[in-house]
């Protein structure tokens, strides 16, 4: 049973069940992906000639459901004359759609356009069209130029077309693809009048560019964009507002290179007016969706952001309302995550906030449709304006002035776990870390001449053991500056933490704590402070999770990052090794609030995360939840597991088996019964003969199986012997038995080659096994055998063209390879 639900021409994005669209018929229907095609119809419409026929314009998230589809062709499509279909995302997009549409117009031999919504030609789409190519092509080429003159004459083209009218039409006019949008200033420090371009304000300033797509700069829907400049120039920086059509045009990439590059840019600059800085932009913020890599190519495409070298800040506009990013803890839609999270993420953007949600900006009569356009939110724009003020700061300061935190995770809260990464020797990769910094000019004293060093200055003073609460502070967070601090975070955090933890208060008289202040776990090695990560709260409740969603963090714990941000006056935070707990506090899954703990705990700081290749899953979250730049590191070095001890010498009584089939078949019976006396010697017949298939076989059915050879015995007419030891030898017997061909034994002659041949696989497989040896230490390559047999290990792993070592060397060899 369904929900139904009608809506006038509406955009509810969140309505759940069927819903049906209010319109009255028209002549001309335009059916669209975007909104930005919704806005420029509404701006067209009143240029238009007096009497032209009525439209209406629909959005195709509005048609989704099939029973939607099929009421909305029945009411309105099945009278219109004429229909444009314009798609993003090829067919399947919309294929039940498209299918009720050609049906409809096959039957009412209306005229049909059907586009692809972006500047990329789709043979395939443009098939379905109902009209000769050259004026599908026409009024395609309108529509990608874009701009409200297109917009009225792709409408004529369309009314002639279908109604046989005859407006004058004039060439589709080119627009830039790529161009400099002069953004409305409203106030800066030059006191600029309102409406002032752009490149005539803040000349002294360091760049930032922003890039934003073409099709908002044209329908108008620019307001994020404009609050974004605004916030850049309150910070004292000088916005470069760029607009393109589609970065996977390489022409469009050059041209937006020459616009960020301050050296080449384009445009009609006075090259003899000093007041113009050509400077490059230091940080970018990308409002754009999707990835430039090609995830079909050995190695991803992202030239773009190499040759700019710069930040790239991913900022989301998101698709969806407000109010579902209020209401939901996953932050975004599907659709939201897939097009302005996970694709660009796949570049190395840093991924930051969502700035803006759509809202219905009024309801056109004409169209018959609410108009839809982008709305800002204040405290998201500053969030993300602080991000990249944050690094410009970083970038702008001289290493010997920086301040950076290295944080080194904790859990459990023991000392003997403190500085665990997976994978990772984590305290010798922090001490590479410091030499390295301290190579590039960082200020750095008394640094650790070792891993061990390091832990011992750690846990010399005051760590998250309670057995080391007694030692020395080294530094601490006066408790009014906590509180201070505390009543200016949002009411819905104070009230979470409050009423987990009590309040800071009651948190600083724990005797654990100094009554006037918070410690703070580490040491400082000049301007590079090296902490101890907080527990989340875990350590007082054992029933608490380190991943759980719902832990609000301890007063400790804001504590110590207020510290670091504040009092420390970090410039950036390195979290090294996977993985802390930062990323696992509550809040939303993606585009945080201000109300999500890990944005109260790690603020607009640049925040770089050393982390294991294997683990994108996992590195994900640090990304999407805490603005973190992903630094990959190698596995630890891989190596061949290889036989030992026992296995060892099953394997080569297997192989001198084989040899004497050959070579001396008397020797066979001997070498049987040492094969069998090894395996059951060593309890390995669990394991060996199953191969990987029969590796979880009950041991039950293993007891069957060994009554089967002890039976098959008695049948051949060979009783039980001693051996030596006096051990009874009941395998040994059936060895004996395979030894004398009989009728009823060649059953037994067969398992005894199959058991041979599953055996060898096993040992063979369990030799090829990849294991680690060792830790990885960060910035260091793998040395001498490491090296050799790690290189080894990745080639033998097939990829895409690439069979691997093993598969390659077999088949130069001709071998047969048996999946």
């Amino acid at each position: 049973m369904h929900r139904l639900a009608t809506l006038p021409g509406g955009w509810t994005p969140d309505t759940e069940g069927v819903i049906f669209i209010q319109q009255r018929p028209a002549p001309l229907v335009f059916l669209t992906a975007a909104d930005t095609d919704i806005q420029l119809l509404a701006a067209a419409t009143s240029r238009l000639p007096t009497g032209f026929p009525a439209l209406r314009g629909v959005n195709l998230l509005q048609l989704q459901q099939h029973l939607t589809i099929d009421t909305y062709a029945e009411e309105v499509l099945s009278q219109a004359q004429g229909i444009v279909l314009r798609l993003l995302g090829g067919r399947a997009y919309w294929a039940y759609g498209l299918e009720v549409l050609k049906e409809t117009v096959q039957r009412t031999g209306a005229t049909l356009f059907v586009l692809p919504g972006d500047d990329r030609p789709d043979p395939d789409l443009i098939s379905h069209s109902t009209v000769p190519l050259a004026q599908v092509d026409r009024l395609w080429r309108y529509l990608t130029e874009g701009g409200i003159d297109n917009t009225v004459n792709a409408l004529k083209l369309l009314a002639n077309c279908s109604l046989k009218t005859d407006y004058p039409l004039i060439p589709p006019q080119a627009i830039p693809r790529v161009g400099q949008y002069e953004w409305p200033v409203q106030r800066c420090e030059e006191q600029i009048l309102p409406g002032k371009p752009v490149q005539n304000s803040a000349k002294v300033g360091i760049k930032v560019g922003i890039l934003f797509y073409r099709a908002h700069y044209l329908a108008g829907n620019t307001a994020p964009i404009d609050a974004l400049c605004q916030a850049l120039v309150d910070r004292q920086l000088h916005p470069v507002p760029i607009y393109a059509s589609s970065l996977r045009d390489a022409d469009v990439q050059a041209e937006v290179l020459q616009w960020f590059q301050g050296d080449s840019t384009p445009g009609d600059l006075d090259q003899g007016d000093p007041t113009q800085e050509d400077t490059a932009i230091q940080v970018l913020l990308n409002t754009t969706s999707f990835s430039l890599a090609k995830l079909d190519t050995e190695t991803p495409n992202v030239d773009l952001w190499k040759q700019l070298d710069v930040p790239v800040i991913q900022v989301i506009l998101s698709g969806g309302t407000i109010e579902q990013w209020q209401n939901q803890t996953q932050g975004l839609t599907p659709r939201d995550v897939a097009m302005n999270v996970a694709l660009p993420e796949v570049d190395g953007r840093i991924i930051s906030r969502a700035v803006s949600f759509k809202s219905v900006q009024t309801r056109h009569e004409a169209l018959e449709v609410e108009v839809v356009g982008y709305e800002p939110v204040a405290d998201r724009i500053q969030l993300v304006t602080d991000l990249a003020a944050h690094w410009v700061r970083l970038r702008q300061t001289p290493p010997a002035d920086r301040k950076i935190a290295l944080i080194l995770a904790n859990y459990p809260t023991r000392d003997g776990r403190l500085a665990n990464g997976v994978g990772l020797d984590t305290p010798a990769s922090c001490v590479e870390i410091l030499k390295a910094l301290q190579q590039q000019g960082y200020q750095l004293s008394n640094i650790p001449l070792t891993g061990d060093d390091l832990i011992q200055q750690l846990t010399a003073g005051m760590t998250n053991d309670p057995e080391g609460q007694g030692r020395s502070i080294h530094q601490s967070l006066d408790a009014e500056d906590y509180s201070t601090y505390f009543t200016s975070l949002p009411q819905s955090v104070q009230d979470g933490i409050q009423s987990r933890w009590g309040t800071p208060a009651s948190a600083k008289g724990e005797s654990r704590f100094a009554p006037t202040s918070f410690p703070i776990p580490g040491i400082q090695l000049g301007n590079i402070f090296i902490g101890i990560q907080p527990a989340r709260g875990y350590d007082r409740d054992p029933s608490l999770n380190y991943h759980a969603p719902d832990l609000e963090p301890t007063h400790e714990y804001l504590a110590f990052y207020y510290w670091v941000r504040e009092r420390f006056g970090a410039q950036a935070i390195v979290h090294l090794g996977k993985h802390g707990n930062l990323e696992w506090l509550p809040g939303k899954g993606v585009a945080l609030a201000a109300s999500c703990y890990p944005e109260v705990a790690i603020g607009a700081l640049p925040h770089l995360y050393p982390f294991i290749v294997n683990d994108p899953g996992e590195g994900s979250q640090a990304k999407r939840r805490s603005q973190a730049v992903i630094i990959d590191h190698l596995t630890p070095p891989m190596t061949r597991a290889e036989l030992y001890g026992p296995l060892q010498q099953l394997e080569g009584l297997i192989d001198e088996y084989y040899e004497a089939q050959s070579l001396d078949p008397s020797r066979l019976s001997v070498i049987r019964d040492r094969i069998l006396e090894l395996v059951q010697r060593e309890g390995l017949e669990g394991e060996v003969g199953r191969g990987s298939e029969g590796r979880g076989e009950r041991r039950e059915e293993r007891g069957e199986r060994r009554e089967e050879w002890e039976v098959g015995s008695q049948e051949s007419g060979v009783g039980s012997r001693k051996s030596g030891d006096g051990k009874d030898e009941r395998a040994i017997e059936s060895a004996v038995a395979i030894q004398k061909p009989k009728a009823k034994s060649q059953n037994l002659e067969s398992r005894w080659t199959e058991f041979l041949a599953r055996t060898d696989g096993y040992l063979c497989e369990l030799k090829e096994s990849q294991i680690r040896d060792g830790l990885h230490i960060f910035g260091q390559c793998p040395q001498g055998r490491q090296l050799r047999d790690l290189i080894v290990a990745i080639a033998r792993h097939p990829g895409a063209g690439r069979l691997g070592l093993t598969r390659a060397i077999a088949r130069d060899w001709g071998w047969i390879l048996i999946h």
